[in-house]
């Protein structure tokens, strides 16, 4: 049953994908939509074989992979640390909840002057913005999850003598894993947003500055062609997340 409900959900999913390229097709081929703001599927498809073949398009996607694992690396250490921290004291984590909720609706963007002037404009800029971004979906979630695991789940760990290392590793974040890894998927997107938007804003390497540049030249193809990589770049990374997740659930 659960393989014929995966099945059903993929056919879906792929469903609402054929739709929207048929519509996207009839749209521009009907011209009812300028080739400026949407070419055409097959114009954006052409613009592949030039960009695998273009070393500038592998420097700016090596630039970008390494400052978003920088950001998810220090997004995901802080926020699992502070959520962990604060997530185990019912006190803190009462304070801290509505604090991280509120950060979480407050423009991120306004901090990016503070990260280039600390960083410069070089890719330290970028790692460190798009960390800060990710930070709070994760340390949210975490102190959310945390406070939420039964009582009676650290009552018996006690009873059992666990240690305060085994009862974090073997009760705490076993129970909560499932919300800790909505968050930290979250994060994952938000770290490969703030990357971009940084790229986008201030630098002269990476797909976000690719953008820009295919944006500000009317280059609608090859703009397309970017925000597409730069989709599957945030689709393998939350695999890779995923799976790993996966992993350790079966240790």
């Amino acid at each position: 049953m659960a393989r014929r409900e995966r099945l059903t959900v993929v056919a879906i999913q792929l469903g609402l994908a054929a739709v929207v390229l048929a519509v996207w097709v009839y749209q521009t081929r009907a011209g009812r939509v300028s080739p400026i703001l949407l070419p055409q599927p097959e114009r954006v498809l052409d613009e592949f074989p030039d960009l695998v073949r273009d070393p500038v398009f592998w420097g700016s996607l090596r630039t970008t992979a390494l400052e978003l694992a920088g950001a998810f690396a220090v997004a995901a250490v802080a926020g699992l640390l502070v959520g962990v921290v604060v997530g185990r004291w019912a006190p803190a984590a009462r304070v801290a909840t509505p604090l991280l909720a509120w950060a979480q609706t407050v423009p991120i963007i306004l901090f990016y002057p503070i990260c280039i002037l600390l960083f410069g404009i070089g890719p330290m800029s970028k790692v460190a913005f798009g960390g800060f971004y990710g930070f709070f979906p994760i340390a949210a979630n975490t102190v959310l999850a945390l406070s939420t695991v039964p009582p009676r789940y650290l009552t018996a760990a006690a009873a059992l003598g666990a240690s305060r290392r085994q009862t974090v590793t073997r009760v705490l974040i076993p129970a909560a894993r499932p919300l800790i890894l909505s968050g930290v998927r979250l994060g994952a997107a938000l770290c490969l947003i703030g990357v971009l938007a940084g790229e986008l804003l201030g630098s002269t390497e990476g797909l976000g500055y690719q953008i820009a540049s295919s944006s500000g030249s009317f280059r609608t193809p090859e703009l397309y062609a970017y925000i597409f990589v730069a989709l599957v770049l945030v689709a393998i990374f939350n695999l890779a997340i995923t799976r790993a997740d996966d992993r350790n659930a079966q240790v």
